[in-house]
């Protein structure tokens, strides 16, 4: 036989063997092709879909980072969130958005333009909160976010989130967060809820530069809950408690402008009920009933706070080993700076306390009275100036 036709037949079989060979691969392999046969085709690729109307930018590595899906006024912020995958952004439009949504999955949701004035999400159903959230690593940013007279502009359980930028407005809790842990609150406007921010059974949280105001309950409460930080917060025009800390311990609550509440009887700037070892420093607390408020309370901490034109500046009931450290303390006429009641233990020390001047001058004869219930403080480095009609310090 000839040498040519003897070569064809051998390429021939190879032939054969080969198509075989990718065959007997491509079955074993559920009808794909192994990437050592064919190689990789989607190593650093970008791949670009659009279906039922959403912009879907897609990215493929090795570490999936997201999907991007748009929202138009008219579509339905829900839909999307039950559609999408976990770690997707879902991007709203400007417009009015009637919806009570349940996000369960990490999500970030956010408002094209970052102003919550032009993008509204209003409860459809009033009974139920606008936002109720019950998954780790969400964003909910730039809403106004109205609506739930009956729950909450944002309820929150879970880890790890963010809800920034956002206006809360009209509802019973402007954002509720239970059982939540490492949750940053920041620079949200919340205004005539019932409560402005709740937080329940909750740890480590963030509060930064919002505004809770106009309440008519409390503008900032903090039950049952531990180690946060409530820094830089603007809590005006309350009508209960500006801020509210109730079995509450080691929380922190740092450069804060609390003022304007309802000068009423027990109208309060902050008030501790049973909370320990909490600290206040450098806030400004003015225009209350009492200043700061201190019921059952212990081992906490009040330092280079400006305490200014309250009926009582600082007052603590039952409450003992708190110290009280270069305040300054700004006095009206006939009102008191700081009182014990039944406190023991108590460190006063460094204050600065000014009292407006009046027609008399009782404060060069009295500015610490003692009775028996109030034991063993502490009461040494004290300035008073300008000494007008009022108690600088009053034990009972």
């Amino acid at each position: 036989m000839p040498l040519t036709k003897i070569n064809t037949k051998i390429v021939f079989l190879l032939f054969v063997f080969a198509i075989s060979t990718i065959f007997i691969f491509y079955s074993e392999n559920n009808g794909k092709y192994p990437d050592n046969i064919l190689g990789n085709l989607s190593n650093n690729s970008t791949n670009a879909n659009v279906h039922s109307g959403d912009l879907i930018q897609k990215k493929v590595s090795n570490a999936r980072s997201g999907d991007t899906v748009i929202v138009y006024p008219g579509d339905s912020i829900q839909q999307k969130i039950n559609s999408v995958n976990s770690c997707d952004t879902i991007l709203v439009y400007p417009g009015l958005y009637q919806e009570n949504l349940v996000v369960d999955k990490p999500l970030s949701i956010v408002s094209k333009q970052g102003k919550s004035a032009d993008t509204v999400i209003q409860a459809a159903n009033p009974e139920k909160d606008v936002f109720h959230i019950t998954a780790n690593n969400v964003t909910i940013s730039g809403f106004n976010i109205t609506g739930s007279r009956s729950k909450a502009g944002i309820y929150y359980t879970g880890s790890n989130s963010s809800i920034t930028g956002n206006t809360l407005v009209y509802n019973k809790y402007g954002a509720f967060l239970k059982s939540s842990s490492d949750i940053v609150i920041r620079n949200n406007t919340v205004f005539q809820n019932e409560f402005g921010i709740y937080l329940r059974n909750s740890s480590k949280n963030t509060l930064e530069n919002n505004e809770a105001n106009d309440s008519s309950h409390y503008g900032i409460f903090i039950e049952n809950s531990t180690e946060n930080e409530l820094d830089f917060n603007i809590v005006n025009s309350n009508s209960v408690y500006a801020v509210c800390l109730k079995n509450s311990n080691n929380n922190c609550l740092k450069s804060n402008n609390i003022s304007n509440n309802e000068l009423k009887v027990d109208i309060n700037g902050i008030n501790l009920e049973n909370s320990n070892s909490n600290k206040l420093i450098s806030n400004y607390i003015s225009n209350s009933w009492k200043g700061v408020n201190l019921t059952n309370s212990s081992d906490n901490e009040l330092g280079k706070n400006r305490v200014s034109h309250n009926y009582f500046s600082i007052s603590l009931q039952n409450s003992n080993d708190n110290k009280f450290l270069n305040n300054t303390i700004e006095l009206h006429p006939y009102t008191f700076s700081i009182t014990l009641g039944n406190s023991q233990n108590n460190i006063i020390k460094g204050n600065t306390v000014g009292l407006n001047k009046e027609t008399a001058d009782m404060n060069k004869e009295i500015k610490v009275f003692y009775t028996p219930d109030s034991r063993n403080n502490t009461i040494e480095g004290e300035q008073y100036t300008d000494h007008g009609r009022g108690t600088a310090v009053y034990l009972e």
